[in-house]
């Protein structure tokens, strides 16, 4: 008897859903993160939970990478640019952003005036003046039958008188920015320039008229206006600074070839390493107590710069000790020769434009 053959009953096909669209670019999505634009796609509305943890995420990942970029900053010399060209670089700072900020704290804590920035001492000099005449009367008044007492009595007023006195009075340190201009006031090399500027001359062009107006003002306000323009421009000067220095490094490591972007970045890394080590240097400065013992921890720093750019250098090179050193001595060479004639720049264009 012949079987019948048994229907085969397919099941019924289901539509494919097309992908949905990024809400940023409206490119097809094909996971969690748009391929073109990178945004995440979250359709839903954000509870506050939900926002909650976003934000702490996000806080607690850009931390992460802070930290890791700051410790391979001033312990792995060459290690960040290294990284950045072997491509892992999702798990560091951008090097320019990470240049600018760290500059621009460094700027602003070299014009912090020292033991000026951070008072470690709350209580209020007056405060503390009032209260140790109060002690001072007690001793002469109701303690007065105890040993000792008028002695101690004149100790704590004269304390008091010497630091109501130093309140009024604060000494000038040999770091306060006012002794700086003063010593550049009195440069008699600002003198013998400024002389060649005295008299208006009909003949002359409209520099000659910049000079004069500048010398006139600066003779005033004895420098102040210059000495703050140049350092506001220096910032900006170093734009100019950096790529230069990065020119002659291409002519120097010229063989193997090398782009000449690697050696740009390699000094911004650099620059940002010394601007943070000497930020942090002259933070504890700005305290009046530490302050005054950090002459060991500065001879540290300086030394441990020294070091941290030939060891940066040899480690992105991956050349010998004794051709890195040579290479070394002529990019120092290099570098004080290109930053006295970008500083002299700076201060000719701050006094033009000022």
């Amino acid at each position: 008897m012949n079987e019948l053959p048994v229907p085969v009953v397919s099941a019924p096909e289901l539509p494919v859903s097309a992908p949905a669209p990024c809400a940023n670019c409206g490119t097809p999505l094909a996971g969690p993160y748009c391929t073109h634009c990178g945004q995440r796609d979250e359709p839903h509305v954000h509870s506050v939970s939900h926002f909650a943890a976003e934000a702490f995420e996000s806080i607690t990942h850009a931390d992460s990478r802070l930290w890791r970029t700051l410790w391979y900053l001033l312990a792995k010399p060459g290690r960040l640019t290294q990284e950045f060209f072997d491509g892992r670089r999702v798990s560091y700072l951008p090097p320019f952003r990470l240049y600018l900020v760290i500059s621009l704290l460094f700027f602003l804590v070299a014009r912090v005036p020292e033991g000026a920035a951070i008072e470690i001492d709350a209580e209020p000099t007056a405060a503390r003046v009032e209260t140790m005449n109060q002690a001072a009367g007690m001793l002469e008044g109701e303690l007065a039958r105890t040993p000792g007492a008028a002695e101690a009595a004149a100790a704590i007023r004269a304390q008091a008188a010497r630091e109501e006195a130093a309140a009024k009075n604060p000494p000038i340190t040999a770091g306060d920015e006012t002794s700086v201009r003063k010593g550049l006031q009195e440069n008699n090399a600002f003198t013998q320039f400024c002389a060649e500027f005295t008299k208006p001359d009909p003949k002359a062009g409209k520099n000659y008229e910049r000079m004069r107006a500048f010398c006139e003002r600066s003779a005033e306000d004895r420098g102040e206006a210059l000495f703050d323009d140049v350092v506001h421009n220096i910032p900006h000067a170093m734009f100019v600074f950096l790529p230069l220095l990065a020119l002659f490094m291409k002519v120097l490591y010229w063989r193997p070839k090398r782009y000449y972007v690697e050696h740009l970045l390699l000094l911004v890394h650099n620059h940002a390493f010394v601007f943070f080590a000497l930020a942090i240097v002259y933070l504890l400065q700005r305290i009046p107590v530490v302050g005054e013992h950090l002459g060991l921890l500065e001879a540290a720093t300086w030394i441990y710069i020294v070091w941290y750019i030939f060891r940066g250098m040899r480690v992105y090179y991956g050349q010998s000790r004794m051709l890195t050193f040579g290479k070394y001595v002529a990019v120092g060479l290099a570098y004080i020769t290109t930053s006295v004639l970008v500083l002299l720049l700076t201060a000719i264009f701050s006094a033009l434009t000022l």
